[in-house]
């Protein structure tokens, strides 16, 4: 458990308008939060990701909704051949209008459990999502008062990253509110990495800009895709993500 004298690293700002995000849930089904944690939070978070989180790599090559998720000390030991070739994989399942995605990836959930870098202090992270005020602010603008854990992943999306169209149902995990905590400093449109919300005809009918600070929230099922990530985009596109849970 996180010592009471740490730094927190997922204080909410103080001043969020809750009635104003569950309003926008409610009627839109998500919504986007700017500056969703204290600031101090949200630059300590930055200085993790960026410093000292080393990314392993998640990939779906073949159309299957769970992937396949490489530890960082797998990812290193892989010759430039190799690497490509998950690439090239998941880009021809994504040209097959099959299920794919390919991204940098620190899964904090299976790492915190298997202890694989004791002392991380994105466990502390972690247990603080997982926290009575994370989870009450989850249940009071989702309107879901169900919600009793969260997940999480850090990523880190690079040149050539994606994540194709789909929807984030899976009943047995309880899935009801997915979010994505942006901390990309200075993103540029041009270098890609929305998160695309699309209709029923496939129009995008929101993107939001990984924008930092800026937390995305959206009840489960919502169709999306995160944008390609373009070879001359600078390594940046960090985020936390997961989904708030009832089972």
């Amino acid at each position: 458990m996180t010592d009471a004298a740490t730094p927190a690293l997922f204080a909410l700002n103080p001043a969020l308008d809750r009635a104003a995000i569950a309003a926008a849930l409610q009627e839109n089904l998500l919504v986007q939060v700017e500056d969703f944690l204290d600031a101090g939070c949200a630059e300590a978070l930055w200085e993790i990701l960026a410093r000292h989180t080393p990314f392993g790599l998640a990939w779906a090559g073949d159309g299957q909704p769970g992937g396949q998720h490489l530890r960082p000390e797998q990812l290193r030991r892989l010759s430039p051949e190799q690497k490509a070739a998950f690439g090239n994989a998941a880009a021809s399942a994504a040209a097959g209008g099959r299920f794919a995605f390919l991204y940098g990836q620190y899964p904090l959930v299976e790492a915190y459990v298997q202890q694989w870098h004791p002392g991380h202090p994105l466990y502390q992270l972690l247990e603080e999502i997982n926290a009575p005020p994370s989870l009450e602010f989850a249940r009071a603008v989702s309107g879901h008062a169900d919600i009793i854990k969260a997940d999480a992943q850090a990523t880190l999306y690079a040149g050539g990253h994606f994540l194709t169209d789909h929807d984030d149902l899976v009943e047995v995990e309880g899935r009801r509110l997915a979010y994505v905590l942006n901390l990309a400093k200075d993103w540029k449109p041009d270098w890609g990495g929305y998160l695309n919300f699309m209709d029923i005809k496939g129009n995008v009918v929101a993107g939001f800009m990984p924008r930092f600070n800026t937390l995305n929230l959206f009840l489960v099922p919502m169709r999306h895709n995160v944008g390609h990530v373009p070879p001359f985009a600078p390594l940046g596109r960090y985020a936390i993500t997961g989904w708030y849970r009832n089972k």
